[in-house]
């Protein structure tokens, strides 16, 4: 495995982020959450790099060269030979953040083989030894987490592991770590009880200056963001059915993310009529769906640690009508629309809601979009309970838990 960094010291504030996960891909909360918080420890004086394998969260195949085309990220690729087989080398700049994506022959594998995740902890080991960081921040529980962990602890690197869902089973994996960060009091209490760790609950990053938009001056949307099942695409089907019998006058947007909108072909209903109904391919900037929404759903059957999708369309003063699953109540607190769909529909099954137990949401997408007192009411709420988010008063959480470590 050829060199990933260049031999210089230990001194300072220096974080190394590293994960199998690839921390540019536009489809993952997290990716996009590691991605905005590094930005931030860059801006207040860290010095940060990253070595991240190739895994991306698209339903698809995806190449990742192509999201780095996409994102405008110039890259520079070396190949070559291990004894695993061939792999590459993409390296570019993100800003102050040099960065460098193991991408193996077989980059289309979802999870790391014995083979491609031994090059990438070769890869790992050795920026851990020349380039001497001070802190590693990881996430994902792919094979290769607890050898890094190790190699890491070895080297005398403090680790900062930033768990972002509710499919944690084991602690061990935690007994590797300095600190455990999650992104709500929802997800702390979760993991306090299940496992016995002791989180610290801070909020995912936002770059405002990333999701702060004007509102179009044309259409505007009732949005749907990701149609993935766990996401709530059959409630999201529901409600665009019967949306379209009272109002067709309501456009809807789905934007696609991991899934894309072919999930509705699948929910058993026929959509194909809806002539309100419009779709948005996945883009790596959100304000261009943000600013074409007048509403945003988030009918989630998964427990959500967070709710990205939520926060950002609140910053925006867009109202918010989301399930209680997870950390949602906690997030939307008075500002939102809570909506309880019942227990028998989980992110496994593929029953599609009641035209009656949907019905609540669609009287109150109704009344938000006749209602303009009524709306701009709400609108406010979500401006106000979004300063909470602001990155000077986040920075101050991160800023002290990252400081503590170098201590």
């Amino acid at each position: 495995m050829p060199a990933c960094a260049e031999p210089d010291g230990a001194f300072g504030r220096r974080l190394l982020f590293a994960s199998y996960h690839c921390y540019v891909d536009p489809s993952s909360g997290a990716a996009v959450s590691a991605r905005e918080l590094l930005a931030m420890l860059a801006r207040h004086g860290w010095e940060v790099r990253t070595i991240c394998g190739p895994r991306l969260d698209f339903e698809r195949s995806e190449d990742v060269r192509q999201i780095l085309a996409d994102q405008r990220l110039p890259y520079r690729e070396t190949v070559h030979e291990g004894r695993g087989g061939r792999f590459s080398l993409l390296w570019f700049r993100d800003g102050a953040i040099l960065s460098c994506v193991f991408v193996p022959l077989n980059d289309s594998e979802r999870r790391p083989s014995r083979e491609s995740g031994s090059r990438y902890l070769e890869g790992f080991s050795r920026m851990v030894a020349q380039w001497q960081p001070r802190v590693l921040l990881t996430y994902g529980g792919d094979w290769v987490a607890a050898p890094m962990l190790e190699d890491a602890r070895r080297a005398g690197v403090r680790v900062v592991f930033w768990l972002r869902n509710f499919a944690y089973r084991d602690a061990s994996l935690f007994r590797l770590v300095d600190r455990v960060v999650v992104p709500s009091a929802t997800a702390a209490a979760h993991y306090r009880d299940g496992l016995g760790l002791k989180p610290v609950a801070i909020p995912s990053p936002l770059d405002w200056d990333r999701v702060v938009c004007e509102a179009s001056p044309g259409q505007r949307f009732v949005t749907f963001v990701n149609p993935q099942p766990h996401k709530g695409a059959l409630v999201f089907a529901r409600i665009a059915e019967q949306l379209f019998r009272r109002r067709p006058d309501v456009p809807l947007l789905i934007v696609e993310g991991r899934g894309g909108a072919g999930w509705l072909e699948r929910t058993g209903l026929d959509l194909s009529g809806l002539t309100n109904l419009h779709v948005m391919e996945n883009t790596p900037d959100p304000r261009d769906f943000y600013r074409a929404s007048r509403l945003v759903l988030m009918p989630s059957l998964c427990r959500e640690s967070f709710g990205r999708v939520a926060a950002e369309a609140m910053i925006n003063g867009i109202p918010v009508l989301g399930s209680t699953r997870g950390a949602l109540a906690e997030l939307l607190g008075e500002c939102g629309f809570l909506f309880h769909l019942p227990d028998r529909y989980t992110p496994e099954t593929r029953a599609v809601p009641s035209a009656e137990e949907i019905r609540p949401w669609i009287e109150t997408i109704l009344r938000l979009w006749d209602d303009q007192a009524f709306y701009a009411e709400a609108s406010r709420r979500c401006r106000e309970r979004a300063q909470a988010w602001r990155p000077e008063r986040l920075w101050r959480e991160y800023g002290r838990l990252f400081e503590e470590l170098l201590v």
